[in-house]
């Protein structure tokens, strides 16, 4: 039979298949398979239970398909979808008393919307609704549901359905009648119940709602419908909200135990994981506002809790969800007087119950198991006597004796497991050389049985390459499951010294010897157990008991590196120097006589080297330096010598000292500009140019020089240069002109443009024949806004920035797809002027707008609506807002309207008087 953790699976070649033969000569028998299978892994062989399941049910063998049905449930009592089938055969036999009991065992503990469907429709299915008192059962049976599920964000359904129940009731809608006013309130309570919870159709019962208020009282209807649009539309948006957070979850009911990390499958289990606590995250963060709802007290808890249910009937192995739920119900006092356990005659709190069936879920799970004896031991209601001592030792114990038992369980498993792995393979091997033996005796010549000869140690030695492979893959195993046993024996010892002290072995105080004692005799320990209770000997009691253990376990684990290193550290706690240097030559000399046991060392002579430098000698530590050369060549050579005067926190050595500050620790050279891309465009729509933004030289100073004030471009024409020529002549008899810039004290000389000459005849003619009539570069482009020009005139230059620098293209870019008003538009929409008694200035004629003709000259900017054109902005606060120009100044007659932040601007120039 193939490895039990490998379900049912195809066998992947790991294990060697029986011969050809026995699968012609002996019959298969499916269901013996099956239920062998799901024998040996009851957890992990999900798909052959469904599969004998399934068997049972087609072959029409009732009895055993119940009894299939109650073995899987043992296992996984909160699998809806089985739960369901298993309904549907005892329903489709008329089997009700069956259906019943499994109603009562199953639907408190499994909230799922398909059981709960099929006990609607079994209710409605039991009782006639024209008999008064059978209706009256299938309402409470609607309310029991509801008050269960009706949280889902998939109950949709269940809502409308009863609503359409309570509306074909007996009773007329809108009559004066008790019964139809009894009638009428139940449909609005119901309806007002529904549009306050997420759930797909809330938009259709809304509106549903809102025909039956109309109908029956139209003010009172706007009343009702105004005090519940709020929940309404709370709902509707949580709805949207929580489809997007549970996206790609997979709302199953049959647990899988968890892949290995690493494994098939562990990836998409843990985007599931991750899903279902977004939801529970989702829930936490009241996206509904009901924690202050006073109206229904308590349902901010009850969701929540709703969610952690459901998380755990898909992640049932995954004790982490199992924790968390039960640490949110502890943390936040949650208790239910439902809620029981088959470990409690009493009700207990749901923290509690869920710590409870967590465990019995994963009975393997040491964090459970920890977390389950701290919650005993915090909360027992004790006394100061030997007596109560002793009680609380053995609640405590309890958990921990579990998972200890499950562990050791798991161990011996493994090791059957892997005696019979083992001896698969040597008979097959044996099969094998059977085979080649008896084909070989058949042969009368000489030749092939001298050639046979070698062919039987061959096979041998793939047999045994089999089987230590074999053997050391069950060895990695069981070396983690006994540390996990020997940590678990660890935290057991240190609770039972805080209950019961010391103790004695072999009395009811036993306390943490006792443990330490039944620990030595269950066996598969490490020696973590060993330095553990030592250290807690010398350590809290002062006990020579604790360098006897020491011995001990030196003499049980001589090679383990980590055990020897914690002796070494108690000798030292004892002064005994002398016993600790023999100690560790005896250690790493046995270490070191194995080529693979040398890393071992490695952690000894690092400690013993470290305090040897702080409290030995000279020589000791050289020799040990030049020993650690000789084992670990791969070490840097200074890194000894660094390690005697460092510690954690700082190196001596390797600190950098600042000799010269003006040659240690100069700035960083600052990246060169970066392309600013023109905000102008040609006429025709075609691409942004790039060009580099002027700067002034480094040692010019303009920190204090203030920056221009802002110009509107109306005549800038695809570039800060001079226009190009529109005839076609080559530009020989208008040459380049110097451009004096005075604030650098330098001069500027433009090259001749690319595009003149042919290239710019053959452009030109392209255009003219694609319709753009005539050059290109006469035409007048859109201007830039006023407000934008202003704030780049507010915007100093990089050199001045000593924190986060602006990105220019990002900033052009936004920019350019601000979206700024038109001054006409904007002066239509401004307020209305001042009253005419008001004081009014008059607007300077200077002030212009249009283009200049004039190609040979540069074309001056028209003057900034916010000054005049030779004045530079000081200070934004005062020249600003005394300018007659500005818009909606008492001078402008525009009343008032726009007006820019004030700004002190600490610098100018560049290309817009302002820097990036």
């Amino acid at each position: 039979m193939a490895d039990a953790s490998a379900d049912d699976r195809p066998d992947n070649g790991s294990s060697i298949s029986p011969p050809a033969e026995a699968a012609v000569l002996v019959p298969v028998d499916k269901v013996a398979q099956l239920e062998k299978r799901v024998q040996d892994d009851p957890r992990g062989a999900l798909h052959a239970w469904l599969a004998l399941m399934s068997e049972h049910r087609c072959s029409g063998n009732i009895p055993q398909a119940r009894q299939t049905y109650e073995q899987f449930l043992a296992v996984s009592p909160q699998a809806a979808e089985i739960w369901v089938q298993y309904l549907e055969m005892e329903l489709e036999a008329d089997n009700f008393t069956e259906a019943e009991r499994i109603f009562s065992t199953s639907l408190i503990s499994t909230p799922n919307l398909a059981l709960w469907t099929k006990y609607l429709d079994y209710v409605r299915r039991r009782n006639d609704l024209n008999d008064g008192k059978a209706r009256q059962i299938v309402s409470q049976a609607y309310d029991f549901a509801l008050d269960n599920i009706g949280l889902d964000k998939d109950s949709g359904k269940i809502w409308a359905d009863y609503i359409q129940f309570l509306k074909s009731g007996p009773g007329t809608l809108g009559g004066s009648q008790w019964e139809d006013l009894k009638k009428m309130d139940q449909i609005r309570s119901a309806y007002q119940r529904a549009i306050c919870v997420p759930i797909a159709n809330v938009n259709n019962l809304w509106k549903e709602y809102d025909q039956f208020e109309m109908s029956l009282n139209k003010p009172n209807g706007r009343k009702n419908l105004a005090e519940r649009s709020p929940s309404y539309m709370t709902a509707k948006s949580a709805f949207i909200a929580l489809e997007n957070t549970t996206r790609g979850l997979q709302r199953t009911t049959l647990p899988i135990l968890p892949p290995a990390p690493g494994f098939d499958g562990f990836q998409e289990y843990m985007e599931q994981v991750e899903i279902w606590k977004r939801w529970i995250q989702w829930e936490k963060s009241d996206p509904l506002y009901l924690k202050e709802d006073k109206e229904q007290p308590g349902l901010y808890q009850k969701r929540i809790l709703y969610v952690y249910r459901q998380a755990l009937m898909a992640l049932r192995f995954w004790p982490e969800m199992w924790l968390d739920a039960a640490e949110w119900c502890l943390e936040n006092n949650i208790n239910d007087d439902k809620t029981k356990t088959s470990e409690s005659k009493n009700d207990v709190s749901i923290g509690l119950d869920f710590l409870i069936r967590g465990i019995e879920a994963n009975p393997e799970s040491v964090l459970l198991a920890l977390r389950y004896g701290d919650y005993i031991e915090s909360t027992y209601q004790i006394e100061d006597n030997d007596k109560a001592k002793i009680t609380l030792g053995q609640a405590v114990r309890a958990p921990y004796n579990k998972v200890l038992d499950t562990l050791y369980d798991i161990i011996n498993k493994l090791k059957d497991r892997e005696t019979a792995h083992v001896a698969q393979i040597q008979e097959a091997a044996k099969k094998a050389a059977r085979d080649s033996s008896s084909s070989g005796s058949d042969d009368e010549d000489d030749d092939d049985e001298e050639g046979e000869e070698p062919s039987k140690p061959v096979m041998d030695s793939n047999a045994e390459k089999q089987i230590q492979a074999v053997q050391q893959a069950y060895a990695v195993q069981t070396k983690m499951l006994s540390r996990t046993i020997s940590f678990v024996w660890i935290a057991l010892i240190r609770a039972m010294r805080r209950i019961q002290g010391k103790g004695k072995a072999n009395t009811e105080m036993g306390g943490m010897r006792q443990v330490f004692q039944d620990a030595r005799q269950r066996g598969r320990l490490t020696s973590d157990v060993y330095a553990a209770v030592a250290h807690m000997e010398w350590t809290i009691y002062k006990d020579p008991a604790g360098g006897k253990i020491f011995d001990r376990g030196a003499k049980l684990f001589p090679e383990d590196e980590d055990f020897a290193l914690e002796h070494i550290k108690y000798l030292h706690s004892l002064n005994d120097f002398t016993n600790a240097r023999v100690l560790f030559e005896r250690v790493v000399s046995r270490l070191t006589s194995k080529h693979e046991n040398v890393h071992k060392a490695k952690q000894l002579y690092v400690y013993f080297h470290k305090y040897e430098s702080q409290f030995g000698e000279l020589a000791q530590i050289s020799k040990l330096e030049k020993r650690m050369a000789e084992l670990f060549p791969e070490d840097p050579k200074l890194s000894h010598f660094s390690a005697r005067f460092s510690t954690d926190k700082f190196d001596p050595i390797t600190a950098r000292v600042i000799v010269s500050p003006a040659a240690q620790l100069r700035p960083p050279r600052l990246p060169p500009p970066p392309l600013m891309p023109s905000i102008e465009q040609h006429q025709g729509g075609g691409p942004v140019s790039l060009r580099n933004t002027p700067q002034p030289p480094a040692f010019i100073n303009t920190a204090n020089r203030p920056s221009p004030a802002p110009q509107q471009f109306q005549a800038a024409i695809n570039s800060p240069k001079r226009p190009l020529q529109a005839d076609d002549d080559d530009g020989s008899s208008n040459p380049p002109r110097k451009i004096q810039r005075n604030e650098y004290a330098t001069e500027f000389v433009r090259g001749a443009s690319p595009l003149k000459g042919a290239a710019g005849r053959r452009l030109d003619q392209q255009r003219r024949m694609q319709g753009t009539g005539g050059s290109a570069y006469t035409a007048t482009p859109a201007p830039i806004a006023r407000d934008i020009t202003f704030l780049l005139g507010l915007i100093p230059r990089a050199e001045l920035y000593d924190f986060h620098r602006m990105n220019p293209n990002k900033i052009v870019g936004l920019l350019q797809g601000t979206n700024v008003p038109e001054y006409s538009v904007w002066k239509a929409n401004a307020p209305p002027p001042l009253p005419a008694n008001a004081h009014h200035r008059n607007v300077s004629t200077d002030f212009q707008y249009g283009t200049y003709g004039n190609r040979d000259s540069p074309a001056p900017r028209p003057l900034s609506p916010y000054g005049q054109q030779q004045t530079r902005l000081v200070s934004a606060a005062a020249t600003y807002r005394q300018s007659s120009l500005r818009p909606g100044s008492s001078g402008s007659g525009t009343g008032g309207g726009y007006e820019p932040p004030p700004a002190v601007v600490v610098g100018g120039g560049g290309q817009y008087g302002g820097g990036y």
